[in-house]
């Protein structure tokens, strides 16, 4: 009789111990996004000490975009960053223990660009959705660059336009330049 109880005893301990793991708070660890860098070096017409058609070329205009959707969940204490196409996403989350985000779940390659003109460091603001949006669409016109055979990039033009739509806030990015070509001696 008294191993019965002590038996059942143990057993409700052994519940209540796993009921209140499992319901307590727990903790939000840190997480690293894997993210993909480009930098391209730019630099104003004005700035170049070399004449047009003698020592470069303009190759062509080309024009990036990126849209990121920014939208919060559990009333204000996550929110999540997803490019329009599914090519990342990233998920925050309040942790009120150290008061501070943190980054829960991703999907996919976070892509950033940056002219070199850019102070960006050692530090990637991935929580910021405008951040995000500037960065992928220079990642993608250093892109278009490559593929065009250009040297650099001059006078950028970088603007994002900010909409609602419903609860979700859509940050777009378009960013153009035009595309230079050195000229090297053939001598």
């Amino acid at each position: 009789m008294f191993n019965k109880k002590l038996i059942i005893a143990s057993m409700t301990m052994v519940c209540m111990f796993t009921m209140t793991s499992c319901f307590g708070p727990k903790k939000l660890t840190q997480r690293i996004v894997p993210t993909a860098v480009n930098t391209i070096n730019s630099v104003g017409l004005s700035e170049l000490n070399l004449k047009h058609g003698t020592d470069y070329t303009i190759v062509n205009t080309v024009t990036a975009d990126a849209t990121i959707i920014y939208s919060e969940q559990r009333k204000g204490e996550q929110y999540t960053l997803k490019e329009e196409n599914g090519e990342c996403k990233l998920v925050y989350r309040f942790d009120s223990e150290q008061e501070k985000w943190a980054l829960i779940d991703f999907d996919g390659i976070a892509r950033f660009g940056f002219l070199t003109t850019d102070d960006f460091g050692e530090s990637y603001s991935t929580r910021n959705p405008e951040y995000v949006a500037r960065n992928l669409a220079i990642y993608r016109l250093i892109n278009a660059s490559k593929v065009r055979g250009a040297d650099g990039v001059v006078e950028p033009v970088i603007s994002t336009n900010v909409e609602q739509r419903g609860k979700e806030i859509v940050f777009k990015t378009t960013v153009s330049a035009k595309l230079i070509k050195l000229k090297t001696d053939a001598k």
